[in-house]
């Protein structure tokens, strides 16, 4: 499976294809540049992971769940703060998760392999 990551700290997308990379998932780290459709286009992730320190995150993610052909694809937005409005606010889309660091490796793990699984039932 292909995961997508767009986290723009690069010892936290080492820590992401680290991890990941575990478990064999194909990983392509995009740090330098805003997301894009023409990546995807590329790479056909069966999910994103997407930081929410990029700056242009929320305008990609409107721009992505418009998109028919790629509004199914999962997105895990990782974030390093909480509130009950940015919860709402990436909640208003299909399959996207929001994860707040820290989190728990375990739980990262698990929540990956939900949306992969998921995406590989469900989705063509």
């Amino acid at each position: 499976m292909r995961v997508m990551v767009y986290e723009t700290a690069q010892d936290r997308a080492k820590l992401i294809r680290d991890l990941l990379n575990t478990y064999r998932y194909k990983i392509y780290l995009n740090g330098d540049q805003a997301p894009t459709i023409n990546s995807i286009k590329d790479f056909k992730p069966s999910l994103l992971i997407i930081s929410a320190n990029n700056p242009s995150h929320m305008e990609f993610l409107e721009l992505l769940k418009k998109n028919s052909q790629y509004a199914k694809i999962p997105v895990i937005i990782l974030s390093n703060h909480e509130s009950f409005e940015t919860y709402q606010k990436y909640h208003q889309f299909p399959n996207v998760d929001y994860l707040v660091e820290p989190f728990k490796i375990k739980n990262f793990r698990h929540i990956v392999e939900r949306w992969i699984n998921f995406r590989s039932l469900y989705v063509n």
